[in-house]
């Protein structure tokens, strides 16, 4: 049973969907579960939750589901476009076979069980009759045979799914799966705060940008009419030195618009020292997700110092290198790129949950030149860099100097 003993006088309480009692497809209900007690939180301290980090809060869920049975592979699936399920994380596969694989509603046990909103367990995937078997190749491939798949719901709203699986024949029992539930119920709160405060900065966003519209408008639009207005009154003078005249006047109103609006766009792009490393890092995670569709957030552990530019573009140069290292070799799910200060010195630091190799501390996937680059560059500066891997909780990629601002150089 792959450490699945039932407690006790446990008892199965899953219902099959078949006739087939030892092969069929099992539903849960469990009345009487009890609302996490960090779903009480998120009703009254939501603001809170959003301290964890969406992408490390997946990764973590799936590794405390993996323990509770000491199962050989957990999954986490996240409903996207078209009420698509994707897989965003993973734990313990020996392939990719199931990374990133969409599962419509009701296809596979994980489709089942975001369509019932009930979790839903086999014992032998490959030959239950109680799913379908669109997925059969891919799960051969990870040779898994019990699996149990829990929605994430919060309010009625199933966000996606969570599974474990053993690669022997295995059955699920109360208690395993009620702790499972448990987890996916925390992780769907950690979700939705998440897109709260990301709802919360787009409206921030929008508001700042509706003020500088309206502020563009109120000082460009008067000059703009005047000058519409003397030029209509061009054709009443007779004079061409007059009508030369106006149009010096004319002239000099345009230039003076021309400046103002220069003036507001360069305070729309211009961008403080301290925000420099900042937001250049924000930036290059953002493209990263739009090139490979692999999450990578960016968590600001402390404030910036104003740093010179021969700092941020160190650092900023070990982040890109990092970044396109994961996109090529490392089949990761997710990266987390952080950035601290701490006793006069200036990290970030970038982890990924893809393939690494077991005890190893170097750079070790790769040609490796760009991070060698990178870590020239930031030793010449009297800083340097790390990277420690193993194969089962990716790579994570350190680089620091120390925090001496642009005023003294």
């Amino acid at each position: 049973m792959n450490g699945l003993p039932k407690a006790p006088g446990e008892e199965d309480q899953g219902k099959p969907v078949s006739e087939s009692m030892h092969t069929a497809a099992y539903e849960f209900t469990h009345a009487d579960f009890r609302t996490s007690i960090l779903d009480d939180l998120a009703l009254s301290r939501a603001e809170l939750l959003v301290l964890t980090d969406e992408a490390s809060a997946m990764t973590t869920a799936g590794q405390r589901v993996r323990e509770i049975g000491n199962f050989d592979m957990s999954l986490i699936g996240r409903i996207e476009v078209n009420g698509m399920m994707v897989h965003r994380s993973w734990q313990g596969t020996k392939s990719n076979a199931l990374h990133r694989l969409v599962v419509p509603e009701g296809i596979g046990l994980g489709g089942k069980s975001i369509m019932l909103q009930k979790p839903v367990w086999v014992r032998d995937y490959l030959s239950d009759p109680g799913i379908t078997h669109d997925f059969d190749a891919l799960v051969a491939k990870e040779s898994l045979r019990g699996m149990l798949a829990v929605p994430m719901a919060y309010e009625g709203c199933v966000l996606g799914a969570v599974y474990v699986g053993t690669r022997e024949y295995s059955s699920f029992g109360d208690r395993v799966i009620a702790e499972i539930q448990s987890i996916a119920e925390t992780a769907a709160v950690t979700l939705i705060s998440a897109q709260r405060a990301a709802t919360q900065t787009e409206l921030a966003l929008e508001a700042e940008r509706k003020r500088l519209a309206e502020s563009l408008h109120d000082s460009v639009s008067p000059v703009l009419f005047r000058i519409g207005a003397e030029l209509q009154s061009l054709r009443a003078l007779g004079d061409a030195q007059a009508i030369h005249d106006r149009l010096q006047e004319i002239t000099d109103q345009v230039h003076a618009v021309n400046a103002s609006i220069r003036r507001s766009l360069t305070g729309l792009t211009a961008r403080p020292p301290e925000r420099e490393l900042p937001v250049g890092i924000e930036e290059d995670c953002q493209a990263f997700t739009l090139r490979t569709g692999i999450p990578a957030r960016f968590v600001p552990l402390t404030e910036s110092p104003d740093l010179d530019v021969s700092r941020v573009e160190a650092l900023q140069r070990l982040v890109r290198e990092t970044l396109v290292n994961v996109e090529k070799h490392a089949d990761a799910s997710t990266v987390v790129v952080s950035l601290s200060v701490r006793s006069g010195r200036v990290t970030v630091v970038i982890s990924d949950d893809g393939r690494g190799v077991d005890g190893v501390e170097a750079p070790v996937r790769g040609s490796q030149l760009g991070l060698g680059f990178a870590a020239g560059r930031l030793e010449r500066l009297g800083g340097g860099m790390s990277v420690v891997s193993d194969d089962e909780n990716g790579t994570t990629v350190r680089g620091w100097v120390d925090a001496i601002d642009g005023s003294s150089t």
